[in-house]
């Protein structure tokens, strides 16, 4: 299984507005430095804006940012819109379709099922925010500590 690109991308999106302080951007800005082509990006944000996601203002002063609360989103909000129902396997379809009968008592069956439960459990509780960076270096608490003891000396 793979994700597609335009779940990425929508990521990508989400992340770069909560990582920047959810300033209003424009789209050929946003599609440039996430490196994205400004009309597929347009597509996205369609997407994200229909679902809630992010807003956009009108005008010389308009753009994009992300809709209120949208950082506690979780991943599987984004990858669901873009994916739709993640199945692994045909037989944990709707209709359970087995060419062997068998979706009651198969072992490859109650496998699949618990690493889906298992892989849409972990996408929901991981949330766009968790994702994003801070702008502060790994272990800048670390450093910070160091700094403040070597202070002291």
């Amino acid at each position: 299984m793979k994700f597609q690109l335009a779940t990425d991308y929508a990521i990508r999106i989400l992340c770069y507005l909560y990582e920047n302080k959810n300033r209003i951007r424009t789209a050929a800005y946003l599609s440039d430095k996430l490196g994205i082509t400004y009309l597929y990006f347009m597509k996205l944000t369609g997407a994200l804006k229909k679902a809630g996601l992010i807003n956009s203002t009108q005008g010389c002063n308009g753009g994009y940012q992300l809709a209120r609360n949208a950082g506690q989103a979780s991943l599987y909000d984004v990858i669901i819109l873009f994916e739709g129902e993640i199945k692994i396997n045909r037989c944990l379809e709707d209709d359970r379709f087995c060419s062997r009968d068998a979706t009651e008592w198969c072992n490859v069956h109650t496998f699949f099922r618990e690493l889906q439960d298992n892989f849409i459990a972990q996408l929901k509780e991981k949330r766009i925010c968790d994702l994003c960076e801070t702008g502060e270096p790994h272990g800048s608490v670390t450093s910070t500590i160091y700094t403040s003891n070597s202070d002291r000396m």
